[in-house]
């Protein structure tokens, strides 16, 4: 998740959107003072031709000078922003490619959240030099920046001598340094105190701030597994190695050929077959190829549906995955929130994650199911040889699958990226009849979006009398409304609109139940406390409320003596000692839960689990009983130590509808979604008891 480069868009555009140009190589010796937060730079850059004149973007705090004889410095414009910055130009007498910069100077950017929605959301820092490591990236502006190239460089550096240095490329042969000659859109420099595991191949590589071999194995033996893989699906790895690189503080970046993750993030058992690969894999796309974000960032959503998608996929759960992300745009996205996938540049919180990962990777998998697999693999094959290390965009991959498949996709690129929102379908005006040996099945599908209509090619599965696996059939399109009629030899007993989720659209009624995310997405929201509870846990319930609103004129924090019934839009019942409960749990009715003074349990008969409520914190979600588009949900915390560890875990669950833990960290013990009421896009066409399942195939995966 290349989350670093947004930064540089907080800049004004000094640099911009000039041709591509030959490649800078920059010969940095860097000798870094972590005590004191300083670094001292010699970079002698060699320009890419003969120059009069060279401009570029430094950071304010550190000094530049030049040694190169009949070059002069001049100082230009500051521009003020989360990394202060200065525009430099510099004159020659003569024409010359050749440039020997030296400056040093204090970076010290702490870690700032940024907002995800209510409940908070991940910190970063551009950059930061101490005595508990260093982290420095082109955002950070710590070497002479301008975009109007891409570059090289060979970065030997000094550090204390329980340290070690990464970047990307290979390592030096001589001290801690690293060189890269394919062409780079940054130059990194993560130091700390590391311990350094790799396999003998050396392509495999982990830095870990403790000794832990056994961790550092399983993510070795994890990276030569998803190498191997992704070679075979797209093309040669990139670049000389793979690193897993622990971080001071919790992140998820993913550099050319190396990973900045947190500690406690690499630890979790399940990173290693979901964010792990998808960070391998933006080697690929991202590092490999890079992003023209001018014309919008694809790398994000193929990324996620090569690498997050596909493994679901091989579990054979790529529909249920699909689903999940469909939900999460209609849980964050609204229509004063939308923006068009041309416009997406990097993750900002829940709406870009649902516009920029969701909707991209939804519309990667319609090009594939419109191409079919073959040509499609083809295709990214294609878009990787014809654009490694160089900068590409949207019609760049569009012209990759068009030259493989031999198909226009004009209409698909330009509907898909360049415009806002999602069709919403409705199915009406069912009705089967019988002409002597054949069954005539007519209906109507209608958009039900205030927007334009959307060009779709919908599947649509038929299941029949006879018990066989259902038929497909794929309806074209074109406007507001389409009617159809389909003929068959046996009865159809039932038809179902898109039950694989093989579509960009909103989601039907039924087709998601309730969860923390319809939560954190709401536009309106109530928290209501409960006036009963014991002082201690209404001192904790009324702090988190108070965290949670914080200012937001969308949030309104009640006690429940002040109402006489709920508030529309999503509400948060904080206790279980609150006046409302009960109609939260009439909710759940059809549920395997039950929740009474001492104990919690969820799950079918027989495999039911039990919590005591009194040393276990939980949350449950259902559907608003008076707003069904709205959910509401219980909060219940087992003691007031265990408020701060949930208000920080609760919105990485925005998938569940209910979840349990336990202690003060607190720990998760259950999370689980509730079951789905039958779709409005799927109709039982005969009255003869419950049907069998409609048995969808899953999609055999992309590659095993």
């Amino acid at each position: 998740m290349r989350y670093l480069i947004s930064l540089l868009f907080l800049l004004p555009v000094l640099l911009s959107a000039a041709p591509q140009s030959p490649v800078i190589h920059h010969d940095l010796d860097v000798r870094l003072l972590p005590e004191e937060g300083t670094l001292e730079v010699t970079d002698r850059i060699t320009l890419p031709e003969d120059r009069k004149h060279f401009r570029f973007l430094l950071h304010d705090g550190l000094a530049p000078k030049v040694s190169t004889a009949g070059a002069k410095l001049s100082a230009g414009r500051r521009h003020p922003s989360r990394v202060p910055a200065r525009e430099y130009l510099i004159r020659f007498e003569k024409p010359s490619r050749e440039l020997i910069v030296h400056y040093r100077g204090s970076i010290s950017h702490s870690l700032e959240k940024r907002s995800q929605n209510y409940a908070g959301g991940r910190a970063s820092s551009p950059g930061d030099i101490s005595a508990d490591g260093a982290f420095l990236s082109a955002s950070t502006l710590w070497f002479p920046y301008t975009d109007r190239h891409l570059i090289s460089f060979t970065l030997r550096v000094s550090v204390p001598d329980d340290w070690r240095v990464v970047s990307q490329g290979e390592p030096l042969a001589e001290g801690d340094g690293w060189r890269e000659d394919s062409p780079q859109d940054d130059i990194y420099l993560v130091a700390g105190p590391y311990h350094l595991y790799q396999r003998p191949t050396l392509k495999a590589q982990v830095y870990l701030r403790t000794p832990d071999p056994a961790l550092a194995e399983r993510y070795l033996a994890a990276t030569e597994h998803y190498l191997a893989l992704y070679s075979r699906l797209i093309g040669p790895y990139p670049y000389a190695k793979f690193a897993l690189v622990e971080n001071s503080w919790e992140s998820g970046y993913g550099m050319p050929s190396f990973t900045l993750l947190g500690p406690r993030v690499i630890r979790l058992p399940f990173i290693l077959h979901s964010s792990y690969p998808h960070e391998i894999l933006h080697n690929w796309w991202g590092n490999g190829v890079y992003v023209d974000y001018a014309s919008g960032n694809w790398s994000e959503g193929l990324t996620s549906y090569l690498a997050d998608h596909l493994i679901r996929e091989q579990q054979g759960g790529g529909s249920v995955y699909r689903r999940e992300t469909l939900a999460h745009y209609a849980n964050f996205v609204r229509e004063s929130t939308d923006f068009p996938l041309v416009d997406f540049r990097g993750h900002h919180g829940e709406v870009s994650q649902a516009v920029g990962y969701g909707k991209t990777l939804m519309f990667i998998h319609m090009l594939r199911m419109r191409l079919g697999d073959e040509d499609f693999r083809a295709g990214l094959q294609q878009f990787y040889r014809d654009n490694l290390f160089h900068n590409a965009g949207f019609n760049d991959l569009k012209r990759a699958l068009e030259s493989v498949s031999g198909k226009d996709l004009d209409g698909e690129f330009e509907q898909w990226t360049g415009r806002t929102g999602a069709p919403a379908l409705r199915l009406d005006s069912i009705e089967v009849t019988r002409s002597g040996k054949q069954f005539q099945l007519q209906g109507r599908l209608r958009q039900t979006q205030e927007a334009a209509p959307f060009l779709l090619l919908i599947p649509v599965y038929i299941q029949t009398a006879s018990g066989r696996p259902p038929l497909l059939r794929t309806l074209e399109m074109k406007g507001r409304e389409l009617s159809f009629d389909l003929k068959f030899k046996e009865r159809p007993v039932r038809i179902s609109i898109d039950p694989g989720f093989d579509l960009f659209r909103r989601l039907a009624a039924g087709e998601t139940p309730s969860s923390l995310g319809r939560l954190f997405g709401a536009d309106r929201l109530s928290i209501i406390l409960p006036d009963a509870a014991e002082q201690s846990l209404k001192q904790s319930y009324t702090a988190l409320a108070d965290a949670w609103s914080g200012g937001n004129p969308a949030i309104r924090v009640l006690w429940d003596r002040e109402l006489e019934q709920l508030p529309g839009g999503g509400v948060w019942l904080f206790g279980r000692e609150n006046r409302f409960l009960s109609e939260l749990l009439r909710q759940l009715r059809d549920q395997p839960v039950t929740l009474d003074q001492k104990n919690l349990v969820i799950g079918e008969p027989g495999e039911e689990m039990e919590f005591s409520v009194d040393r276990h914190s939980f949350a449950l979600t259902a559907t608003h009983p008076k707003d069904p588009e709205s959910s509401i949900g219980l909060l219940s915390l087992d003691s007031p130590d265990a408020m701060r560890g949930m208000a920080r875990k609760l919105p990485h669950y925005n998938k569940y509808g209910y979840t349990v833990f336990n202690g003060k960290q607190p720990l998760n013990q259950l999370k689980g979604k509730w079951k789905s009421s039958a779709s409005a896009l799927t109709v039982d066409l005969v009255d003869q008891g419950q049907l069998p399942p409609l048995g969808i195939p899953e999609h055999p995966p992309l590659i095993r």
